[in-house]
This record gives C-alpha cells, structure tokens and sequence, in this order.
C-alpha cells in the first residue's frame, strides 16, 4: 500500500454492506476508526444511542470518548484480538484491530452496552466522571434507554465480529494483490510495446505471423516447456495488442480461443482433462465481466501458468527434479541417437527408474516423449523453404526418412509432404 492506512484499505461500501448486516443482526452500534480513536463511519442505521450522543454534545465528554476510543484501539492492536474496555461514561464496548502485514490500521469498534441494570455505583460513577455542566438529570433519563447484553452475549457478538473484520481484511489483500498485479501487467505492457519503437521492431501485418507463432507456442505447451511457453506467450498477446490497436472486443475473442487451444495441448501434453476443463471453465467465467486489456493478458498468464503446471504436478520435488532434467536433456539432444540409458546414465538413475516415472509422472514412455519433442521440431523446420523433408527426418535424429514419415503421420495426421506443401 502506498499509504498505509485505514481510509485507502478498506473499501466503503462493502465494509457498509457487512458490517451493517452484522449490526441489523446483532442491534449493536459499530463504528470504524483510525489509529487516533477518530471515527471514519458509523455503519449500518444503528446510530450512537441518546446517551452517548447527549455525552458527545459537550466537548469535554467528546474529548474523553475520543481518548476512549484511541485507547481501546491501540491495546487491542497490542493483543490483536477483541478488546473490551469500559468507558469513561461506564459502557462496555469492545474493539477489534485492523492489522495489514503487521502495520496498525485502526479498528473496528463495537458496543456501547451494559452488562447488567444500572446500579447505585453505576450512578455515582457517571457522576464523578462527568463535567458539572452537564444536566445530570437528563443523563440519568437517557441511562434508562441503554441496551443491557449479558457477558456471554457480548463476547460471542465480539468473537463474530473478529471474524467478520478478519475476512474483510483478507478480502482487501486479496483485491490489493490483485491490482498490483494489473499495474506490473500494464506497465510490462507499456516497456513491451517501448522495446518494439526502439529496435524499430513494427506490428506483425497479418494473422498469419501471428498463427505461426501460436502454432509455436502450443507446442511448448505440449512439450511442458515453461519457459518457452511463458515466452512465446508474452511476444503473441504484445502482437495482438499492436495488431488490434487495443481493440478490447476482438482481444477478448482472441484471448478465449487463446486458452481454449491451450487447454487441449496441455492435456496432449500429459495435464488431467478432467481438471484442465474445470480451470478453462473458470477462466471463460471471468473474462466475460473484465474490461481493462492488462486484466485479460495477466489471467490467460495465469491460467495457462496452471495448465502447464498440471503437465509436472508432482508431490514429490525429487521426482520433479529429475523428470525436468530428463526433458531438457532430451530437448537439447533429440536430434541425436539418443536411448532411455543414455538420459539414464546423464541423470545417474537406472534406465528402469527413469522409465517407470516418465510413466507415472508424464503418462507416456520415455520414447513417446522422445518422439513428440521430435515431430513438434519437425514442424518448426518444416515452415523454413530451404529444408527438404529428407533434411528435416535427419536434422531431428530418424535415420529412417520412411520412418519419420509413418511417425508424423499418426500425430500430424498427414504425411510431411502434404504438411510441407500446405505450408507453400
């Protein structure tokens, strides 16, 4: 928070909204005040009773609910948790802290009650605390309209209200971390396009630049390859930002069929359909309410952050670890003749343990990985001109150029000489 206290925290009106639905239920007076005891609001229709108000038309009883109040606030800061205090008029109220990453906000206060009928040292007591000016006569007629609540009462009201505030505040964080996130989201935006003037780097000038490096971009999906993926992504939506000159319809349209084709390469790549589908649905959910262009980039980040992570949802960060060394090897050395002993042997494992987790962990064998890393390059050369098909099947380790042809086609679907001269 730039400025650390209650008035930029709390929101307003929901703070109004629970808080008055906490005092409706309950018929207790509550207020919102500052580090200084000074009252911000008083929520919900349930005003300072006649008494307190009659103590408050004088400055001298103002002065002493004022202190009252700063000093309930600041022992309940001390203990952080509800502080009941007796005034100086004589009623019980209670505070409870606002406290946002250890710093003292202010508090929520609550009461103005009495726990049981007014006595004759009740009596004598307001008597001695009060300035002489006042008319006692009229404070003793507005002693009669207090509320009295029992100490059972009061602690479960102040128990509740504990939670109520508690959750008021995590809402706040949760809303703060958020915006923080769109600001670094529009100024990475921002140091993006910069770049782009600086290296004179101009606007892709149709779809089909942009297709190509979504095709890309799918495939390290597939590939779990995080780093490539987060990448690619961050290049894809800064061309769709330029090539959209911010047009929010025509992005939004993007960003969904964006995710849509990002949650079926996921589950290619080994993430459970099943929870994949869920995370896509909430996503869709949420980008239809969203109108700042920052907010859709930083949540298709998000969400496709997920879908990668569940490719490598492992419990245990040995297996992790060794799982990702084994990709990278392989993505570095897939175009040589590369064997589950040889990756073995690199990460000092036996072939057989290394073979039985890229089966639990990636739902695949070791040659399935191998090969898929292989036709995803494949496709890569296959869009240079200059590469033949032939030089493609050796380029990514197949020694075989039938063999690679029988291979693309059962995960492309098509031959790679149809694929090649579809491109062209």
């Amino acid at each position: 928070m730039s400025k650390r206290n209650i008035e930029n925290f709390l929101d307003p009106k929901y703070l109004e909204e629970i808080l008055a639905s906490f005092s409706k239920a309950t018929g207790l007076h509550i207020e919102a005040v500052n580090r200084k005891g000074e009252t911000l609001a008083i929520l919900g229709n349930k005003s300072r009773n006649h008494f307190c108000q009659f103590i408050r038309s004088h400055s001298k009883g103002e002065k002493k609910c004022l202190d009252s109040y700063k000093e309930a606030t600041l022992e309940a800061a001390k203990w952080n948790e509800p502080y009941f205090f007796r005034c100086h008029a004589g009623l019980i109220i209670w505070a409870v802290p606002i406290i946002v990453d250890n710093v003292f906000l202010g508090s929520i206060i609550c009461g103005q009650v009495l726990l049981w009928k007014p006595d004759e040292f009740f009596l004598q007591q307001l008597k001695k605390s009060n300035p002489k000016n006042i008319d006692f006569d009229t404070l003793l007629q507005r002693v009669k309209d207090l509320p009295i609540s029992s100490p059972e009462q009061s602690q479960a009201a102040a128990d509740m209200l504990f939670v109520v505030v508690n959750h008021l505040v995590n809402r706040n964080i949760h809303t703060m971390e958020a915006e923080n996130a769109y600001h670094l989201e529009r100024l990475q935006i921002k140091a993006d396009l910069e770049n782009r003037k600086k290296k004179n780097i101009s606007g892709f000038t149709d779809y089909g630049t942009y297709l190509k490096n979504e095709r890309r971009f799918l495939s390290y999906i597939r590939l779990g390859d995080k780093t490539k993926a987060q990448s690619t992504l961050k290049n894809l939506l800064t061309d769709l930002l330029t090539k959209t000159a911010g047009e929010k319809a025509t992005i939004k349209i993007r960003i969904l069929e964006l995710a849509s084709l990002s949650s079926r390469a996921a589950v290619e790549g080994g993430a459970d359909a099943e929870q994949v589908m869920v995370k896509l649905q909430d996503f869709n959910n949420e980008v239809e309410s969203i109108e700042r262009i920052e907010e859709f980039f930083f949540k298709v980040h998000k969400v496709i952050a997920e879908f990668l992570d569940g490719i490598f949802k492992l419990a245990d960060k040995k297996h992790l670890s060794l799982v990702n060394n084994a990709r990278n090897f392989i993505m570095e050395n897939y175009h040589k003749p590369l064997t589950l002993k040889a990756t073995a042997d690199y990460l000092f494992i036996s072939p057989s343990h290394l073979s039985r987790l890229f089966r639990l962990e990636l739902d695949c064998t070791f040659n399935d990985y191998l090969t898929r890393v292989r036709v995803e390059k494949a496709v890569e050369l296959m869009k240079k001109p200059e590469f033949s098909v032939e030089q493609v099947s050796k380029a990514i380790g197949f020694k075989s150029q039938s063999y690679f042809a029988e291979v693309f086609r059962k995960y492309i679907g098509v031959t790679p000489l149809i694929y090649k001269n579809s491109l062209f």
